[in-house]
């Protein structure tokens, strides 16, 4: 069955406690999303001796996770190694977890195909080698989803593509059938790495309840046309100060198109 989660943090709740976080949203959504699958953000060349106090936590819920990974951009075999260890230990730690390799690495970090493509194919196959799955998760905004396309990885491929796609993007004009359709021809499963209200600071395209029901509309008709087969997580943290993702009460009115994309995610097969 297709998976939905969401993306909570510390700031957002004002607690010291990923899964007391994670408890208040979902009671405030009235759905265990937070404790079912969660994004792990790890920056560059960040692999601690142990597993992130998010994992930590909210492994004892029974969650699983999707972890970015960003290993150094020098690309040397102590690079690999490094890598190497760190997945190790997680499955020492017997995470349940995959891995983006560099999440949304079609934004701003890697600004041609032949930047990224090398990286690719230099640390893809060691998460391969943990025996973990490999994502490709670029960033869908307007301005970057034919990035997103051009991006796609080859030789080898990812094991799934998970996709950020907000709101605003969807206003902006994106959209993932062209994406979604080059997994499907690989034969690769698809899914919503974060969905939510607003990527940024948006000036050109403010989000509005309206658009935001017709971005949820559009999500569903993915969902149920099979094209989400990994599923969504709806991403409600606060990040740089901004709080405009956030769900904050149980009356915030996009709680009931959260709900219905979430029926969608779960009962497409």
């Amino acid at each position: 069955m297709p998976l939905a989660g969401a993306i909570i943090n510390l700031q957002a709740y004002r607690v010291s406690s990923f899964l007391d976080a994670a408890k208040i949203y979902d009671s405030y959504v009235g759905l265990p999303l937070a404790t079912t699958i969660e994004k792990i953000y790890m920056s560059h060349g960040q692999f601690g001796p142990a597993p992130p106090a998010k994992m930590t936590e909210l492994a004892q819920a029974g969650c699983q996770f999707l972890v970015s990974v960003e290993p150094s951009r020098a690309m040397t075999p102590t690079d690999q190694k490094i890598l190497a260890r760190w997945l190790a230990m997680l499955n020492k730690q017997g995470m349940s977890y995959r891995v983006a390799l560099y999440s949304e690495c079609n934004d701003k970090a890697f600004k041609t195909v032949g930047q990224w493509l090398p990286y690719w194919r230099y640390y893809a196959p060691v998460i391969h080698d943990a025996g973990v799955s490999c994502a490709y998760e670029p960033g869908c905004g307007s301005t970057a989803v034919s990035r997103a396309e051009a991006y796609f990885p080859v030789k080898p491929a990812p094991d799934e593509l998970w996709m950020d796609f907000y709101a605003t993007a969807f206003r902006g004009g994106s959209r993932l059938d062209k994406l979604i359709a080059m997994a499907q021809t690989a034969g690769i499963p698809a899914g919503i790495g974060e969905w939510g209200w607003s990527a940024g600071r948006p000036t050109a395209h403010p989000m509005t309840m309206p658009w935001w029901d017709k971005y949820g509309t559009y999500l569903i008709g993915l969902a149920t046309g099979g094209k989400l087969q990994l599923g969504a997580m709806h991403y409600s943290a606060e990040a740089h100060g901004r709080r405009g993702d956030v769900i904050t009460s149980a009356s915030d009115p996009r709680i009931p198109m959260i709900h219905k994309v979430v029926q969608a995610v779960q009962t497409a097969s």
